[in-house]
């Protein structure tokens, strides 16, 4: 007997002699290991040839292990068993690598994300790294390429994402029916009634903070058709720049997040308030309010449930935010 290069051995050559000598059948053996039949005689005869010996009898009912196997069978079994267990060392090595998750929110929705999100990965014990960029132009895209997991926009309506047919998943996390004002501290808007009528006599910064940028804002639109003249000075896609701009400015600017007063309580140059009710249905009384929406890729029966609890912690901040 003269045994050839051990290189030629395989795991499923292995398994396929474990097999074979349990069973006695190349049929049952083809079955339990989902293998063509011509694929066993294949490994057979590697196998035959590594160690230069039949191995097997055929006989009337199956193949029969000679005595040689009977000494190759513990070995082959042990080592197939240690496979598996590289293979239960590797999934739980999987288990524990962190899903990257790359997220594209407007500015004022992802100053909260960070803290407030990985509070919750903390808590759950979750192994998942975000990364939180800015929303664009190209945002959508990215969610198709997957380049972009999950997207924060804030639109009146899904017109801008349904142009992508069913590539795209949106759900509706929160209608913003609220208005809040923000200018310098010592702004004169501050020392006097504030209503849609007396914003507009002040310069006015549009925000396009998650809003496409050919899109009037609300207030623009309210103008518009109730006549007002507005001054609309610039328009600013950086909350930062916008703070840095209304701060040094006699301008003002009308956001929908409620976030606004945490982070104008840190920036002694700004001061923000809240329009009253009323204001706020009179300038959404022809138009749509803001909606925040969360955009993913449409996979079919393909999200994994980090991604479903992500997605439910996301919503739990919005709702706290707006």
């Amino acid at each position: 007997m003269h045994i050839s290069n051990m290189d030629g051995l395989d795991i499923l050559s292995l398994k396929i002699l474990v097999s074979l000598y349990e069973n006695k059948s190349a049929t049952y053996v083809s079955k339990a290991l989902d293998i063509p039949a011509p694929k066993i005689s294949r490994s057979l005869k590697n196998l035959r040839e590594v160690f230069g010996d039949e191995l097997f009898i055929r006989k009337k009912y199956g193949l029969f292990p000679n005595e040689f196997v009977t000494h190759l069978y513990p070995i082959a079994k042990q080592t197939i068993e240690c496979t598996e267990k590289f293979q239960k060392v590797r999934a739980a090595n999987v288990n524990h690598v962190k899903t990257h998750v790359e997220i594209a929110a407007p500015g004022l929705i992802a100053y909260a994300f960070p803290k407030a999100l990985m509070q919750a990965i903390k808590e759950e014990q979750k192994s998942i790294h975000i990364n939180i960029t800015p929303w664009s132009l190209h945002t959508t895209q990215d969610i198709i390429n997957g380049d972009t997991t999950l997207g924060i926009c804030c639109n009146k309506s899904t017109a801008d994402v349904a142009a992508y047919g069913d590539k795209l998943q949106t759900t509706t996390l929160q209608r913003m029916g609220k208005v809040y004002l923000i200018a310098s501290r010592n702004h004169p808007i501050f020392k006097r009634e504030i209503t849609l009528e007396t914003i507009a006599e002040y310069p006015y910064v549009n925000t396009d903070l998650g809003n496409p940028s050919t899109r009037l804002s609300p207030y623009q639109e309210f103008c518009i058709k109730n006549g007002i003249k507005l001054n609309t000075e610039i328009t600013i896609t950086s909350i930062s720049s916008l703070f840095e701009y209304l701060g040094e400015s006699q301008t003002i600017s009308l956001l929908p997040y409620r976030v606004v007063y945490e982070m104008v309580a840190e920036i002694p140059e700004l001061h923000t308030c809240q329009l009253s009710q009323l204001e706020a249905e009179r300038l959404y009384a022809d138009t749509e309010a803001p909606t925040i929406f969360l955009v993913q890729k449409n996979q079919p029966n393909r999200a994994s449930e980090e991604l479903v609890w992500l997605s439910e912690q996301i919503k739990k901040i919005v709702d706290s935010i707006i």
